[in-house]
Formats: structure tokens, C-alpha cells, sequence
């Protein structure tokens, strides 16, 4: 999982990032994370970015099961959103 935060402050390091989507099945260990856990995801040495990696502008968290997720938009079975395809997954 990714609720700590790390692999959205890495992924947000690179300019060239215009959207980062995180799905995240486990609010209380994101909250938990940032209060016990804040220089995981501490983005406050990136130019232009938020405190905090999920207040970035470009960040966008989603709790809720991956799977089904990425099933309700990628699947060729049960696709049920319009999605626009990633860069980088």
C-alpha cells in the first residue's frame, strides 16, 4: 500500500507529473501516517508543492479498493467509467 505517503512524495519530485492518482483502501492509516509518520510524507522542499504530499495541487486520493478501481475503468468485462489511460502505473 502507499498510505504512509513515500511513494506519493516520490512521485511527486518529478516536474513533469501533472496528476497523481493514489487508491488507498485504509483512510485511518493515511490520517495515522501523517500524524505519526509526517516526514514520509513531507513535500515542503518541493518548489510549489503543499506541506503536507496529498494537500499537492496534483495529488488526488482516493480510498477505496485498487482493484476494483482500476476494474470500473480498465476492465474490458465490467468498465463502468470513462477513464483516461496512465503514463506510468
Amino acid at each position: 500500500g502507499g498510505g504512509e505517503g513515500a511513494t506519493l512524495n516520490d512521485v511527486l519530485r518529478h516536474n513533469t507529473v501533472e496528476t497523481v492518482i493514489m487508491v488507498e483502501i485504509d483512510e485511518l492509516m493515511v490520517v495515522t501516517s501523517r500524524e505519526h509518520l509526517p516526514e514520509w510524507s513531507n513535500c515542503t522542499d518541493l518548489l510549489g508543492s503543499a506541506d503536507w504530499c496529498g494537500d499537492d495541487e496534483r495529488a488526488h486520493i482516493i480510498y477505496g479498493d485498487a482493484i476494483a478501481w482500476f476494474n470500473d475503468r480498465f476492465s474490458t468485462k465490467t468498465k463502468k467509467v470513462e477513464e483516461e489511460p496512465f503514463d506510468v502505473l
